[in-house]
């Protein structure tokens, strides 16, 4: 994208249900796997706000049975 860097991080090891990508961002939603993992649910919850705070965003899909986040960071 023009202007911007896009950052992907992909998780190969426990991945998310698809069902559950539409409330990942909300805050203290934990995944369907995360059952007996200490958590609170609000990391992604916080990252979405801090990359709207630098006018970026962030987004979760699943590619290739894998969990992916891709930040779209502004560039000066």
């Amino acid at each position: 994208m023009d202007g911007c860097q896009l950052i992907t991080v992909i998780n190969t090891g426990c991945t998310i249900a698809v069902s559950d990508l539409t409330q990942i961002f909300e805050s203290f939603h934990r995944g369907a796997n995360s059952e007996n993992i200490q958590g609170s649910g609000l990391g992604l919850f916080i990252c979405r706000k801090l990359m709207s705070l630098m006018n970026g965003e962030v987004f979760a899909d699943i590619r290739d049975g894998r969990f992916a986040i891709t930040l779209v960071v502004r560039l000066a």
